[in-house]
């Protein structure tokens, strides 16, 4: 399982941020992604991803090619604090537990 949080730098990065994660969901949704989910905080400047995978390697590959890889390049643009976590998990955690994880960073 991999659990990211991006801090926009800005409200202006919003539609930015939306097109490539509607871009990513749909590829997401081809993949060999198990489940996944996305959240955002109320003040909508803190976006939560969390995906579940069989494998590190399953994982990897979709982080490697495809849109994610354009919006990674692009994302210094969007962001300048993303976090990423892993965990060996069968299923997603609630975003409470996942959001805790990023507390102390």
């Amino acid at each position: 399982m991999s659990i990211t949080k991006i801090e926009l730098n800005s409200y202006s990065k919003l539609i930015e941020f939306f097109k490539f994660n509607g871009q990513i969901i749909n590829e997401l949704k081809k993949s060999g992604c198990k489940d996944y989910k996305v959240t955002g905080n109320w003040n909508l400047k803190v976006w939560y991803t969390m995906t579940l995978w069989e494998s590190e390697n399953e994982i990897n590959t979709f982080y490697r090619n495809g849109i994610h890889v354009e919006a990674m390049k692009q994302s210094k643009k969007i962001s300048s604090k993303i976090q990423f976590k892993r965990m060996n998990q069968v299923d997603l955690i609630s975003w409470k537990n996942g959001k805790k994880l990023f507390e102390n960073n």
